[in-house]
């Protein structure tokens, strides 16, 4: 007859149970942790390289912020604190030797020339302009500042 409350040889089963759930609890946990050191690792700053006949101020698209880019706002002075080929945008007091964003313009951007064309319709006056994508990924928007000297 069989007992209704377990044989003998159930009972090591039952008590492994436990076990066998919180080791797939803390499997899911380290899984968690590796996405998350991945995806932080993925936001590393490439460095930015510069176009094929592009002005000393604009550089291709770079995966992430640089300096306080993603901070800056239209009416903002800002100063090159990289170089020709890396540009790096700082928020500064306006004077001489900055520039002044007279347009900051987030959509996609293809090239140099539709980046000319954006800040032509958007901000008369600008004397250059620089562009960035702070991902890697393309549906996200790139961010084009449209800038004069100060």
């Amino acid at each position: 007859m069989d007992d209704e409350t377990g044989s003998t040889a159930s009972r090591p089963l039952r008590a492994l149970l436990p076990w066998l759930g919180a080791a797939a609890a803390i499997a899911g946990i380290v899984g968690v942790v590796f996405q998350v050191i991945e995806w932080a690792g993925s936001r590393a700053t490439p460095t930015a390289k510069p176009s094929a006949g592009a002005s000393p101020t604009v550089a291709t698209p770079a995966a992430k912020a640089n300096g306080d880019e993603q901070f800056v706002q239209a009416g903002q002075c800002v100063r090159n604190a990289g170089d020709a080929a890396s540009v790096v945008y700082k928020i500064a007091p306006c004077d001489r030797g900055t520039w002044r964003v007279l347009a900051r313009i987030e959509q996609v951007v293809v090239d140099e020339a539709q980046a000319d064309a954006v800040c032509e319709a958007q901000a008369p006056g600008f004397i250059d302009y620089h562009y960035s994508n702070w991902t890697k990924r393309s549906d996200y928007l790139d961010v084009v500042f449209c800038v004069a000297p100060a």
